[in-house]
């Protein structure tokens, strides 16, 4: 199965570098003239993302991204959604865990534990819950998704994420065509996490005995022109994300309701 998660500031030309903490609406005088017109985003939505007003998708509007999880979450539950699906995430941010401490924590003895244990846990090992920057990499650990499409802001960095949840430490570098990595999550109980050291000898050593999780693909795209989906979706969901767009943006969340029908 495979959902579309969207986040509304994908949808500006200047993307806004602030603290998650931050939950003010960002300024119309810096941010309001950014803001895509109506036109270009109906246009995103029906030729590249493939959606239709004729063929709606069951969907939901959120406020903060992580309500995304939770929305997946809930529809596992009801037995509409199954696991392991795909992530087509359309968004400024990979929201992957960079800058947050949930990396280093689902990559500890949190490994060991089944799938089931796993979901239950919501906060890491310092209390710090599910947020709108590491919601994608918990569904990771989770073991729900199988694949991560994501479709990134031309004008953000692209490779937002964290370098040490990628498969044996490879990164293929992102230029203007897309491009594809893995992410693994892996724990050795054995020995500490390693300084950096880059000889094959040293990493394949340190590899050994690890407890590795499913590879995951991610798949960057960095253009808008190489977007390119068919609306071959099951379920669709888009995030206001108030701290990171303008009051001015809001009409982007009307516009997404007329492809999809809340539930």
């Amino acid at each position: 199965m495979k959902v579309l998660d969207l986040d509304m500031d994908y949808f500006m030309e200047h993307i806004a570098c602030i603290p998650f903490s931050v939950s003010d609406r960002l300024d119309e005088d810096n941010y309001g003239d950014t803001v895509w017109s109506e036109e270009r985003v109906r246009n995103f939505l029906e030729n590249n993302l493939g959606l239709s007003k004729k063929n709606k998708i069951p969907g939901r509007v959120v406020v903060g991204h992580n309500e995304s999880l939770f929305f997946w979450e809930e529809l596992l539950e009801q037995g509409k959604l199954t696991d392991p699906f795909e992530v087509v995430h359309v968004d400024s941010h990979a929201d992957l865990g960079l800058g947050c401490s949930s990396s280093d924590f689902l990559q500890s003895a949190f490994l060991t534990l089944p799938v089931e244990t796993r979901r239950r846990i919501r906060d890491d090992d310092e209390g710090v819950g599910i947020s709108i920057g590491d919601y994608l990499l918990w569904a990771v650990a989770y073991k729900m998704i199988s694949k991560i499409t994501y479709c990134a802001n031309p004008n953000g960095d692209k490779n937002d994420y964290v370098w040490d949840t990628l498969k044996d430490f490879k990164e293929d570098m992102i230029w203007d065509k897309p491009i594809i990595n893995y992410i693994q999550l892996k724990y050795n109980s054995q020995m500490e996490w390693p300084k950096y050291n880059d000889s094959k000898e040293y990493k394949k050593k340190y590899m050994l005995g690890a407890i590795k999780d499913p590879e995951v693909e991610l798949k960057i795209i960095p253009t808008i022109e190489d977007v390119k989906f068919q609306g071959d979706f099951d379920y669709a969901v888009i995030a206001q994300s108030p701290n990171y767009t303008p009051a001015s943006a809001d009409f982007i969340l009307d516009i997404f309701r007329e492809y999809i029908v809340e539930i």
